[in-house]
């Protein structure tokens, strides 16, 4: 087992470096998994390491999109015992959830809920790194199956990190270029609280293509109710105020700010999204190339212009040391030149 588990951590490193998009990455990861934890459905998310807030999605044979919402709201079930902001913190990364455990005999949320759904079990795994939660995992398993075991909680926590690993490197490795989509105009739209799309301005519906979600009409049956939008209204209800995430797509980074409305539209969030700019994408990159703190101040100094014998003495280095911090810099983003990293950041 251990070679197999050696394996699979060696092979989810190459394929999120092939993968083209998060859906490819998705089926990899569940596939890999599964040579050792079989399942039936999943949800990947990735996080934004600068913000905490989801900035890419994607599974298959989840929890409909009606019982995540309950899940998630339903202030009548009991809470789960295993929160995500917990896992990644504590001294395990994972946490199962079964119908047949003694502890959850009485729970609301297995026995009506999940059972409802069909659903049996499910394991919830943090994927940390170096101290950074890089995204959220959730595996389930059907009626017809059997619950997850210890055994299956411990291969999960083995391959915890190289998973996170992986979610830095389908990011990381692919080189920073401009966009290669005409920009939109910003859209503005507004989520009330079963979730649902209650309005938006016209660029709305483009945005949501960008996204690969379906451009759904307000109030339609499958609202924002599985995308990054979602976890960022939740993010952005009153407890916790206004949150941001950066989301990289094939056609370039995109940048949504949630925050949670007053007076008539209480327990609403207004979502705006438009292009990231850099001085908005940097902590983001930042994050997911492994720039270190002073190739990102030699970063901050060339968005504003700067040659790079007055970086240096900004920063109190010596010309060469600037121009090493940009050559490491480059190879780190996969860019050629100067003009191509300040490019690829606005």
């Amino acid at each position: 087992m251990a070679a197999r588990l050696d394996s699979i951590c060696r092979t989810v490193l190459e394929r999120a470096t092939d993968a083209v998009n998060v859906t490819d990455l998705g089926r990899e990861l569940s596939h890999q998994l599964a040579r050792v934890i079989p399942h039936d459905g999943y949800l990947l998310v990735g996080l934004d390491p600068a913000s905490g807030a989801g900035c890419f999605h994607t599974g298959e044979r989840g929890y409909h999109s009606g019982t995540a919402h309950r899940l998630r709201t339903d202030t009548a079930l009991d809470a789960h015992p295993h929160p995500f902001a917990r896992l990644a913190t504590g001294p395990c990364p994972v946490g199962v959830l079964s119908a047949d455990h003694p502890d959850f005999r009485h729970s609301a949320r297995v026995h009506d809920v999940m059972a409802g759904a069909g659903i049996i079990s499910e394991m919830r795994v943090a994927l940390t790194v170096s101290g950074v939660t890089r995204g959220m995992l959730i595996l389930l398993r059907e009626h017809g199956s059997r619950p997850f075991s210890a055994a299956d909680s411990d291969h999960a926590t083995q391959l915890a990190r190289p998973l996170a690993a992986a979610l830095k490197q389908f990011v990381g490795s692919k080189a920073l270029r401009p966009a290669s989509r005409r920009p939109l105009p910003p859209a503005v739209m507004v989520i009330g609280t079963d979730d649902r799309i209650r309005s938006m301005t016209p660029s709305g519906q483009a945005w949501l293509r960008e996204l690969g979600l379906s451009p759904t009409s307000p109030g339609a049956d499958d609202p924002a109710s599985v995308g990054t939008q979602l976890n960022m209204t939740h993010l952005a209800r009153p407890a916790t105020g206004p949150a941001v995430t950066r989301i990289p797509t094939p056609q370039g980074w995109i940048v949504l700010h949630a925050q949670g409305l007053d007076g008539a539209g209480a327990g609403d969030v207004a979502i705006t999204i438009q292009c990231a700019s850099a001085p908005l994408l940097l902590p983001a990159v930042a994050a997911w190339y492994g720039i270190t703190s002073r190739e990102r101040a030699v970063i901050e100094q060339a968005l504003k212009g700067l040659p790079v014998k007055h970086i240096a003495r900004q920063l109190g280095l010596s010309p060469h040391t600037a121009n090493d911090h940009f050559k490491a810099i480059y190879r780190k983003t996969g860019v050629n030149s100067r003009e191509e990293l300040v490019a690829g950041l606005s």
